[in-house]
């Protein structure tokens, strides 16, 4: 092999290798991944107190829920929430959408799988679905707060009842 093949050879090899260490550099932290970039986009820990929607008073004992907000607007939720009863619950689906600088909307349903009768100060829930329409204000970072309005209805979409909560959240980190 020749001097000028073996040397185009190894100047390809060269930037090949740098292409790719680059490749995999920016692949590892890409830019909407710090988080003034990418807004709601990730996982949160969120911390969620029911309150009477009238008398904005709380209702029972904080729970936790798991939030995460898709690139694409997706939002997938599930939740800790003790008044349902192992299994009654399925996790929520939905969609999230920026409506200011520093607020979103999030929209979710989860399916009610049957009906458990009332026990203490937990209500009876009903077979059918729970919708959460909360208001997300994000003041950068790792940290947002919520309110939300929460509709019980049964499996025809008859609203049976609806609640209020607020909640705050937590960015879960690598």
């Amino acid at each position: 092999m020749n001097s000028k093949i073996s040397k185009t050879i190894r100047v390809l090899f060269s930037v090949t290798a740098l292409t790719g260490t680059a490749m995999l550099l920016s692949a590892s932290k890409p830019a909407w991944a710090e988080p003034e970039q990418r807004g709601l986009t990730g996982t949160w820990l969120v911390t969620v107190q029911q309150i009477d929607c009238k008398a904005l008073t709380n209702i029972g004992l904080p729970f936790q829920s798991l939030l995460t907000f898709g690139r694409d607007g997706t939002l997938i939720e599930t939740t800790a929430n003790t008044g349902f009863a192992p299994g009654q619950r399925g996790p929520g689906h939905g969609f999230w959408e920026r409506t200011r600088h520093d607020e979103f909307r999030a929209v979710s349903e989860a399916f009610i799988i049957f009906t458990t009768p009332a026990h203490g100060p937990v209500p009876e829930f009903d077979m059918g679905r729970q919708r959460i329409d909360q208001s997300i204000e994000y003041a950068g970072g790792e940290h947002f707060s919520s309110d939300a309005a929460i509709t019980f209805t049964d499996p025809s979409g008859t609203v049976l009842r609806s609640g209020c909560a607020s909640a705050t959240g937590t960015r879960l980190d690598e």
